[in-house]
């Protein structure tokens, strides 16, 4: 079902990345609630700055689409129905305020902000209650874009994860992570 699912939203993801669209791929992995250990493979379009493009800042409008595990400690829970690890698949847009002149002819720092659809293989992990499998992953980060052709991108971000409170209860996950991305 997983692999359906993964199958699924990278279909979606073909369909929205026009031709113009400069693709990347980011892997980013942290630290989150009750010890929780993400790893996060993340595949991005940005289809640049649509407005502000002789400003030394501007906002790009990116795509991303991601497949992740999140594994627990491992440790054996005193009730066997508590899940230590779960796999999440997310979808949507980033805005980025980005630096469009370089740093010292080195990097373009940015600021990003972000909202996502997810859908996680199990409704709650390491005693976290979520209560449906559909959660909206809410992020922010800080990084810089660096090399001849922007081509490296590295990041620090905060992730949450919840549902808005459609179901309840609604506990939530938060997590951050570092990032290493490559655009093409």
């Amino acid at each position: 079902m997983l692999v359906i699912k993964l199958t699924f939203y990278f279909l979606i993801s073909l369909l929205i990345s026009p031709a113009f669209a400069r693709p990347g791929i980011v892997f980013s992995s942290g630290q989150g609630v009750e010890s929780i250990k993400p790893y996060r493979l993340a595949f991005s379009w940005d289809f640049g700055t649509p407005w502000q493009k002789r400003s030394p800042w501007a906002w790009h409008f990116i795509w991303e689409s991601s497949a992740a595990i999140w594994n627990g400690p491992d440790r054996t829970h005193p009730e066997k129905s508590i899940s230590t690890d779960l796999s999440a698949l997310t979808t949507g847009p980033l805005l980025r305020w980005q630096r469009q002149t370089p740093i010292n002819g080195l990097y373009h720092p940015y600021l990003e902000l972000g909202i996502g659809l997810s859908w996680l293989s199990k409704r709650e992990i390491e005693g976290r209650i979520l209560s449906l499998h559909f959660q909206f992953e809410d992020k922010i980060g800080l990084g810089a874009r660096f090399g001849q052709k922007q081509q490296y991108d590295v990041s620090l971000r905060a992730y949450h994860y919840s549902n808005a409170s459609i179901k309840r209860p609604n506990s939530g996950v938060n997590l951050a992570m570092a990032s290493f991305g490559v655009w093409f």
